[in-house]
């Protein structure tokens, strides 16, 4: 079907077919997804949202302390918002043939199966489903009305929670109170900095795989057997230890694993190590979809990673900072990109000291010296826009909608400066 260039937007999307919503594992299982990871004060609403524009399926929380969360009703307010439409929808191609069943276009809050609710041995009452997100009403649209390719089916994105927890308890009652708001948790076994690992959370779980066990069976006994629950981990130096791990996460029912590949002690200017995630991704045994991340800077990365590691999703954390349209085949951060975070971020209303902060590493490669102190020393959101705008970015201009993904897809368009 070609497109009727005479069209409007609203004719043109008029007919799409009704975006099928998957759990987490389903999505990675089932295509190729790319993936945000938590990104420590960074991955917050607007960022997500902007990131969900440019091919990024799954997006993640920044690492939320599970204690302070569900103990601290200004911890709640402090570390998480979001919005019906922060999840984006995209035409993805299955790595099944497509004779195989298409995916069901129902939430799993729609599922009335026993087995999706409790523990296979578990004979009592099923929970109930209202404690699995229940999609709302949104206004997202894919990059183009029409399907790519012939097999491309329409998915809504993901939205995953990361928490940090010592104990079992405090986990629950963290995803019994996000759980209406996202598609799963997602449990930090990899933080590596001093701090965490003093309070026994991040990289202390690594050798603590018994008490991984208990927080994710902990949780799945609080919210069903089926609701999603993953780790994320590092390597550890013996990789022996990354084996007890995961085959112990596994007995625990995981729906997937997430392998940074750097052990706790390296720093992020060591390469990754791509043997030590194909090693973690073995000792998963196919019983659980794989995700890797470490040094992912541009697509050419991903397509390695996927090939040396097995793995089926990538994850990124600074290649996105720095070009939140890296997945979308953009080789730095392209103009109409930047325009649209201003927008989200004067939207949403991002602080900013956070909005400053994506700015930078997002323009960095754009910068001069002398650019790069003058925009770090600006002190408020009006005084950056109008800095930006005077260089000609287009800010408020020529407006679509903030969740306009129409460009997610086109060739790159370098960010030129205005002579």
């Amino acid at each position: 079907m070609t497109a009727d260039h005479d069209a409007t937007d609203a004719q043109l999307f008029a007919d799409l077919p009704e975006a099928s919503v998957l759990s987490p594992s389903e999505l990675i299982r089932t295509y190729h997804p790319n993936i945000l990871a938590p990104l420590v004060r960074c991955s917050k609403l607007p960022f997500r949202h902007l990131t969900s524009l440019y091919e990024t399926h799954i997006t993640h929380t920044p690492m939320m302390l599970a204690e302070e969360f569900s103990r601290a009703q200004v911890a709640r307010i402090s570390d998480f918002s979001t919005s019906s439409d922060e999840r984006g929808v995209f035409w993805m191609e299955p790595k099944s043939s497509p004779s195989s069943s298409s995916p069901s276009s129902s939430s799993p809050a729609s599922s009335s199966s026993n087995e999706r609710d409790r523990h296979p041995e578990d004979d009592r009452p099923p929970l109930a489903s209202s404690r699995y997100y229940d999609p709302p009403p949104h206004r997202r649209l894919p990059p183009t009305p029409t399907p790519p390719t012939e097999h491309s089916q329409l998915i809504r994105g993901c939205l995953i929670a990361q928490y940090a927890s010592p104990n079992p308890a405090s986990l629950a009652d963290a995803a019994e109170l996000i759980s209406p708001y996202v598609d799963g948790l997602d449990l930090n076994c990899g933080c590596p900095q001093r701090w965490a690992y003093n309070e026994g959370i991040g990289c202390a779980l690594l050798r603590k795989p018994e008490l991984v066990r208990d927080m994710v069976r902990c949780v799945k006994d609080r919210m069903g057997w089926d609701w999603p629950v993953s780790i994320k981990i590092r390597v550890d130096p013996d990789l022996k230890l990354t084996d007890q791990l995961v085959r112990t996460a596994l007995q625990a029912n995981i729906s997937h694993l997430t392998i940074h590949g750097r052990t706790r002690h390296q720093p992020s200017t060591d390469p990754v190590s791509l043997a030590g995630i194909k090693f973690a991704v073995d000792c998963a045994r196919g019983e659980v979809p794989c995700v890797a991340n470490g040094d992912l800077w541009e697509l050419e990365d991903a397509r390695r990673m996927r090939e040396e590691t097995g793995v089926q999703g990538v994850m990124a954390a600074r290649g996105l900072l720095a070009n939140p349209a890296l997945f979308a085949g953009y080789p730095t951060t392209p103009s109409h990109c930047i325009t649209q975070f201003i927008d989200l971020s004067l939207d949403y209303g991002f602080v900013f000291p956070l909005f400053h902060r994506h700015l930078a590493y997002m323009l960095e490669s754009h910068f001069t010296r002398s650019e790069k102190v003058w925009f770090n020393s600006m002190t408020s959101t009006v005084g950056a826009v109008d800095w930006l705008k005077s260089r000609g970015v287009a800010v408020g201009s020529d407006r679509g909608t903030i969740w306009d993904a129409r460009r997610g897809r086109n060739e790159a368009d370098q960010y030129q400066w205005r002579v």
